[in-house]
């Protein structure tokens, strides 16, 4: 197995990338992006280069233009990039700390390809969270929220029909980021980050059927639903469903999913410990 992998991102990946970049919501940045964020005049404060590439490197890995499996080394970073070996060495022991890259010795670097357990634990901690704040949210939330969550549902609405999965990411991403930040507790919203991010490589392992974004617009709707009248419990109770229902998704289509996901077994697993819940 070759140790390092030095061609330049595929057309494809890149217009992966391309197509996250012109779906994101206005006010926020898509994977791979990182890098506009860089100051352009002097009167900016200037970011720290590992900053910069850690939100780079770790957008590319979000949005598959580095794929779970890939080679690399710190060179080929340095190239892609366009930073030193010193801030992406630092930023490379941060992204594996986080578990999207794995260093092995004297071979270089992969990035990490998540088992089937590993997503379905993903999923649990965020059911164990993520109802709460949006039952937060509908006791919180502002007019000017709720009226970015609409728009990010009727965006998606009409990525359905083209089936644009990439595109449909972006905006699911912000659309259950902008849900806990309408709970209105900062430490809420810090600790679901990590697991948002995490979660968008879900949609890079083809495990869920093509009316898959049919299902999860419904889902998202009653979320919001439950939301503007104000329903907590209803609010928890759509949440709650939401990700059940993507938890069992996945598992059923692991079945048919890719090497990767099956490289471990599966333990014993069952939702109903967040079904029965009031």
């Amino acid at each position: 197995m070759p140790a390092t992998s030095r061609a330049a991102p595929s057309r494809a990946a890149t217009s992966r990338a391309a197509t996250a970049r012109a779906a994101a919501p206005r006010g926020t940045r898509a994977p791979g992006a990182a890098r506009e964020d860089a100051p352009r005049g002097g009167d900016a404060p200037r970011r720290p280069l590992t900053a910069i590439a850690y939100d780079d490197i770790k957008g590319r890995i979000l949005s598959l233009e580095l794929r779970p499996g890939q080679f690399l080394n710190e060179a080929t970073l340095c190239e892609l990039t366009g930073l030193g070996r010193m801030p992406v060495h630092q930023a490379i022991h941060r992204l594996q700390a986080e578990g999207l890259i794995e260093v092995i010795p004297r071979k270089g670097l992969v990035v990490r390809s998540d088992s089937l357990n590993d997503v379905l634990e993903l999923l649990e901690a965020r059911m164990a969270i993520e109802p709460n704040a949006a039952a937060l949210a509908a006791e919180r939330i502002g007019k000017d929220r709720i009226g970015e969550l609409r728009a990010l549902l009727a965006r998606s609405r009409g990525l359905i029909a083209r089936n644009q999965r990439t595109a449909y990411r972006v905006l699911d991403r912000a659309f259950h980021v902008a849900v806990v930040e309408g709970a209105g507790n900062r430490i809420l919203a810090a600790t679901m980050r990590p697991l948002h991010d995490r979660s968008d490589l879900i949609w890079g392992l083809r495990v869920m059927p093509d009316e898959a974004l049919g299902i999860t617009q419904r889902e998202h709707e009653a979320v919001l639903e439950a939301i503007v009248a104000r329903d907590a419990r209803a609010a928890h109770a759509a949440m709650q469903a939401h990700l059940t229902s993507l938890h069992k998704r996945v598992l059923a289509g692991s079945l048919h999913a890719s090497p990767a996901l099956a490289s471990a077994p599966v333990r014993g697993r069952s939702t109903s410990a967040f079904e029965d819940r009031p």
